[in-house]
């Protein structure tokens, strides 16, 4: 048998596996998330409570998390962006008294100020991370008051502090009969 059968047949059988791995790997592995999930953005803080205090949030695909073993490593994903992790630091960093942070989820954000002048960078359609937590504050209940916080994703550094106004109750709930029907 000449070279170049050899050469042919290897380079066929070559193509064939590749053509089999690629439609085995096609079937096996999830597709990518390619939109942000539906509903709203925070758990922890209802859309009224937002739009109550001036903040709108727009949804964004959520990043990668690695395992802690691996972060513990070193390792990192190539991003161009401060991990979740890195923002709740620099709130705790930056903000006395944080007892716990109960969220955090990257969002593009605006803040409207109405009525008063914002102190530090305007927040116009920001890519931030919206850390949602409590915080020890004087005078409130319990001695606990929940607050939001918005860190550039980009650079790492606390924008706003926003604390979270208190839900108004639902007409349900304001009802003698707790909502229920005659």
């Amino acid at each position: 048998m000449r070279v170049w059968a050899r050469g042919t047949a290897a380079l066929l059988a070559a193509t064939v596996a590749c053509v089999v791995s690629w439609s085995l790997l096609s079937v096996v592995l999830p597709t990518p998330v390619t939109a942000p999930r539906p509903g709203p953005v925070l758990e922890t803080v209802a859309p009224a409570q937002l739009v109550a205090m001036g903040v709108r949030l727009d949804p964004t695909l959520q990043p990668v998390e690695l395992p802690d073993r691996l972060s513990a490593m070193g390792a990192r994903l190539p991003s161009t962006i401060v991990r979740g992790s890195d923002a709740e630091a620099t709130v705790r960093r930056n903000s006395g008294g944080v007892r716990v942070v109960t969220e955090r989820a990257l969002t593009y954000a605006t803040v409207t100020s109405r009525g008063t002048r914002p102190r530090g960078p305007s927040v116009v359609h920001r890519l931030v991370w919206a850390v949602v937590g409590t915080r020890a504050a004087a005078g409130s209940l319990g001695g606990l008051l929940q607050v939001m916080w918005l860190v550039d994703a980009r650079r790492g550094e606390q924008l706003v502090e926003l604390a979270v106004l208190a839900a108004a109750p639902s007409a349900a709930a304001a009802s003698p009969s707790g909502g229920a029907g005659p």
